[in-house]
């Protein structure tokens, strides 16, 4: 089950204690308006009010500038008014029982969970120690400090150096095949891959139409020769695309082709503390997640009948009806599931 399917269920199980009243230990919405106690009533009517407190408050939960629209008489009071027609639209929406419209519950949930959600990742901040982000540094280390890294495609003919006549064979070749590389677009890395692939005597990067992946110059110095590295050091000033000639080696020719350049890189912890620990925390906050949502599997006794499951017909081809609980997708989505172990 995807985490956020995992998580539709769960969400519907963990507040189904809140639909079953008093009984179940949980005490109902209460969507009525609560007025502030031994407040100064600035607008009443049949049990209820607004207080000058009240008011005060809400305006500043405001933004600055958007309390600049309520500086007059006549603006507040249309506020007030505003809060009170609120307020008596609720009444008489519970006066005829559409609190329990399935449209109110389903929305109801949604605002349950996402307060949930808040309350479990947002407000409670796992701390990061200092072992914690160094361990954290050393082993990602290579993602902080690292030389510098050219990415190539090549054609290699294989004529090694000391059969003259073979490699006089593989040189008019190469040309041949530099000639119709240098008639693709600049970076047409798909054309220069079929060139690989179908000329290339290199089994390991043939299939992969001649790509050598991110290398060091000093490993693509150590895996092809020194002639490739010096000439795709050559190739990075003029960007991706850029060929090189034919390259001669120990063990035969190359035809070279930059896709890619990285710069070297050499970041030191300071530089990027604030940065991994922001990482750490955001794991743990998903790891929490994922035990918060394992618990509640487990005390709920939750479980999937598979064989069930899979007789229920999905049917394309109906119209949708009116939606009687809350439409896929619609309950705010889960950070990524941590692997959780189970008992």
């Amino acid at each position: 089950m995807s985490s956020v399917s995992r998580f539709l269920v769960l969400a519907l199980l963990t507040l189904a204690g809140c639909e079953r009243g008093p009984a179940s230990g949980h005490a109902l919405v209460d969507f009525r308006h609560a007025p502030q106690a031994g407040g100064t009533p600035v607008a009443t009517w049949k049990g209820d009010q607004v207080t000058a407190e009240e008011l005060t408050r809400r305006l500043e939960e405001m933004s600055p500038a958007l309390r600049e629209r309520y500086q007059t008489l006549e603006q507040k009071r249309e506020y007030v008014e505003g809060v009170a027609r609120f307020e008596l639209l609720v009444r008489e929406a519970l006066a005829r029982g559409l609190q329990n419209d399935p449209e109110v519950v389903a929305s109801t949930k949604r605002a349950l969970v996402a307060r949930l959600m808040r309350s479990q990742l947002d407000e409670a901040q796992p701390p990061v120690s200092d072992a914690e982000v160094a361990a954290y540094y050393e082993r990602q280390k290579e993602d902080y400090v690292r030389p510098e890294q050219v990415r190539l495609s090549h054609v290699f003919l294989a004529a090694p150096r000391a059969d003259a006549a073979r490699v006089a064979a593989a040189h008019a070749k190469a040309e041949q095949v530099l000639a119709q590389a240098k008639a693709l677009p600049p970076k047409d890395f798909t054309a220069f891959g079929r060139l690989a692939r179908a000329h290339s005597e290199e089994p390991r990067t043939q299939p992969l139409d001649g790509d050598l992946r991110y290398r060091s110059l000093e490993v693509l110095a150590q895996d092809f020769g020194p002639e490739v590295a010096e000439a795709a050091r050559a190739l990075v000033p003029h960007g991706p695309g850029a060929l090189s000639g034919v390259v001669r080696t120990e063990a035969g020719l190359h035809l070279l082709q930059l896709t890619g350049h990285q710069s070297a890189l050499n970041q030191r912890l300071e530089d990027v503390r604030q940065q991994i620990m922001g990482r750490l925390s955001n794991e743990k906050r998903t790891q929490a997640w994922a035990e918060l949502l394992a618990g509640l599997e487990r005390r709920s006794g939750f479980s999937v009948d598979a064989a069930t499951l899979s007789r229920v017909h999905v049917d394309l081809s109906t119209p949708m009806r009116p939606a009687s609980g809350p439409p896929p997708g619609t309950l705010p989505a889960p950070p990524p599931s941590a692997p959780v172990e189970r008992p």
